[in-house]
């Protein structure tokens, strides 16, 4: 089961996502092995290394990028994605013209957070024991994402700046951390949606 992080350049926002979400899993529900986090970028430069700023954010949070290296936004890692996870509706758009399957599993990261509660509350609070049981699950949560999506097939809120996580390149550490203070707590409820509640909670 493979969730792909999607911003611009991968050299702030995605790689942030994907390291506290790795973080969360390993912490939160240890007994899943059998997911795979990655990230990319619409319009990212091979090779880059993340932003100064975000690799003393993520320190912050016990997180180490420095060895991070960006990659691009590709066909291929689009359709061997089962959950796209953006961070904005301008990548939404990338998607759609660059493999218009896979914008049935793409949404927003902060909307699909603002959908936990309700998916929570349709899908149940026990925690996924193995694969199937979590692909299962996803399908479900995909279900309502559609349910909830806009004519046009977007699984996200086209309108509202509230779908998305503000761009932090060339701004201070201040706003960098603000940004992954928003990423984490929405991966909280991204991650209760997808897996259930946290083991620590369920034992």
């Amino acid at each position: 089961m493979r969730l792909l992080f999607l911003c611009t350049g991968n050299t702030c926002r995605s790689p942030m996502a994907e390291s506290l979400f790795r973080s969360r899993l390993a912490r939160d529900y240890p007994h899943i092995g059998f997911v795979e986090a990655a990230s990319a970028g619409t319009s990212a430069v091979k090779g880059n290394t993340a932003t100064s700023a975000a690799v003393q954010a993520m320190d912050l949070w016990g997180q180490d990028l420095t060895s991070h290296r960006a990659s691009p936004l590709t066909p291929e890692g689009l359709r061997d994605a089962d959950l796209v996870l953006a961070m904005a509706r301008e990548h939404l758009l990338t998607v759609e013209r660059m493999e218009p399957a896979a914008l049935r599993r793409t949404t927003t990261l902060p909307f699909l957070a603002s959908l936990s509660e309700a998916a929570v509350g349709k899908l149940g609070e026990e925690t996924v024991g193995d694969e199937t049981q979590a692909r299962a699950r996803l399908g479900q949560l995909l279900d309502l994402l559609r349910a909830r999506g806009t004519p046009a097939g977007y699984l996200a809120d086209m309108q509202s700046q509230s779908s998305d996580i503000i761009d932090p390149i060339g701004s201070s550490l201040n706003v960098y951390i603000g940004v992954a203070d928003k990423l984490d707590a929405a991966l909280e409820n991204v991650m209760r949606a997808l897996f259930g509640r946290p083991v620590v909670e369920a034992s």
